[in-house]
């Protein structure tokens, strides 16, 4: 079946898309008004009230400081100007959230570029954050570019990876209750490529044995590789043929086969690249060299998988920079799942020095919108999904046994759509693209008006499963076994058929 599906991939004609973009600026609203050297962007619901809030790694050359805005529903953001996560400057290029000690309340790592120490904030829940002074996790200093949550032992305990340009790699391992302070891993062989230009990484488990694996994207026309978690910290590294210079890269089930597939940013005037996952047995991924997807390219950073249109499969945005286009791939979804390239909207038509690119619905909607960072101290662009009548759902997992943040946990919903049964998949990570992530999932259901089930494997290996749930609302699920709807803060008026730059 997959090789049919595949045939069907290649020749796949043209597909319409309608949806509109508008982008308008208002230099008023906080979040666009700001011009930084901006890398990464994160979505985080920092303070637990149900809503969005966002924070923006500034500086790299510059030693600027970062930027954080609450999110106060209604469609407006307050940006917090107190506090060390905001008067911090590092020559910071990106972070991760994660609950590293299970208190329940996001903390955040940030890296640092230029040999500045990173820095590690340990949230209270609310618009506050403490600083961490102690211990090698803040006190390396070293070129890094990207950090990541995850659980690499599988102890219920967040573990820390942070990626370096021209220098070993860093893996700081939870020592757990009480302290929850780290011990640094110096020896595990995945971190001695410090001379492959590390650039970015993204863990997920592509393979389906519920162990996470690693996937490095290196600049300087250097191999790419992927280490294919054996356990025990034991890696198979797998080095990718395809010699580019990689900025980003993002983990997608685009074609709805129950497997994790890949996108890969390059930069330097290259192509990016499209690998398909090839499923049980061998999950091998392979590189689809036809298709708009794998031959575009130019200055590519970011990119973001986001199911636009809430029809059930994943569409893909790519952030570019040296003022080029941003890319909008739409997918067909069943039987083909082939992209077609939106050339004609305003999102498509206008370019900037873009890096991070991350969606998330920040005024609960279901409608799943985005924003893109900005280098080169321009404003950065925020974007107001106002959607079409599809239904959808959200979901906030949290862990119990496995990590609170629940990064690792697979959760998978079918539903007909259209006649068809289709089965959708999605990771939670702590990172995706460049620099960018959100914990929260969202699934497009077209026109199903019931999911038919939604299953939830969680990192230690429980399952949850939920049969005839109601869409149109987000639900928090507990690995305790409940499933929860939650009352949202912020909806806006909904106006189908229209994307709306926020004003």
């Amino acid at each position: 079946m997959k090789k049919i599906l595949f045939i069907l991939f290649i020749i796949s004609p043209i597909y319409s898309f309608s949806q509109n973009f508008t982008s308008i600026l208002n230099p008023n609203n906080p979040v666009i008004s700001d011009t930084f050297a901006t890398g990464g962007a994160f979505w985080a619901d920092i303070n637990n009230d149900g809503l969005l809030d966002l924070f923006f790694a500034n500086g790299n050359v510059a030693n600027q400081n970062n930027s954080l805005f609450l999110n106060t529903g209604n469609l407006n953001f307050r940006k917090i100007i107190t506090g060390a996560v905001v008067n911090d400057g590092g020559s910071s290029i990106g972070g991760s959230f994660g609950d590293y000690n299970n208190d329940g309340n996001l903390d955040l790592f940030v890296t640092n570029r230029n040999f500045f120490k990173n820095f590690l904030y340990r949230g209270n829940g609310d618009t506050t954050f403490l600083k961490i002074v102690n211990g090698n996790i803040v006190n390396d200093s070293g070129n890094s570019n990207s950090s990541h949550w995850v659980d690499i032992n599988r102890d219920g305990l967040l573990d820390l990876y942070v990626i370096n340009f021209q220098g070993n790699d860093y893996l700081y391992i939870n020592n757990g209750s009480p302290e929850f302070t780290f011990i640094s891993n110096t020896t595990l062989p995945i971190l001695l490529d410090g001379n492959a230009f590390s650039i970015v990484g993204g863990w997920a488990d592509y393979n389906n044995d519920k162990l996470p694996d690693l996937f490095v994207g290196n600049g300087g026309n250097a191999n790419n590789i992927l280490y294919k978690n054996l356990g025990g910290l034991n890696f198979q590294q797998i080095v990718m043929n395809d010699s580019r210079s990689t900025l980003g890269l993002s983990w997608g089930d685009y074609d709805n086969d129950g497997d994790l597939d890949l996108f890969v940013a390059n930069y330097l005037n290259q192509n990016n690249i499209l690998y398909k996952n090839s499923g049980f047995p061998d999950y091998t991924l392979v590189r689809i060299d036809t298709g708009i997807v794998s031959n575009d390219g130019g200055a590519s950073v970011g990119s973001s998988w986001i199911d636009i249109e809430n029809d059930g499969d994943l569409d893909l945005i790519v952030a570019n920079d040296n003022g080029q286009n941003e890319f909008l791939y739409i997918n067909s979804g069943y039987p083909l799942y082939a992209f077609t390239k939106n050339t004609t909207n305003s999102i498509t038509t206008r370019g900037g020095n873009s890096f991070g690119c991350s969606a998330g619905d920040f005024n609960n909607d279901g409608q799943v919108d985005f924003v893109v960072a900005n280098r080169d101290n321009q404003n950065n662009f925020l974007f107001l999904n106002d959607g079409n009548n599809n239904n959808w759902v959200g979901i906030k997992c949290i862990g119990t046994v496995s990590n609170r943040s629940a990064i690792g946990t697979k959760v998978y919903i079918k539903s007909v759509i259209k006649g068809q049964q289709i089965r959708q998949m999605q990771e939670i990570v702590s990172q995706t693209g460049y620099n960018s992530g959100n914990l929260i999932l969202n699934f497009g259901l077209g026109n199903s008006s019931v999911i038919d089930s939604i299953r939830v494997e969680w990192t230690n290996g429980n399952t949850s499963h939920f049969t005839n749930v109601q869409p149109n609302k987000y639900y928090t699920i507990s690995e305790s076994g409940s499933i929860t709807g939650i009352t949202q803060n912020s909806k806006s008026v909904s106006n189908p058929g229209e994307f709306k730059l926020f004003l």
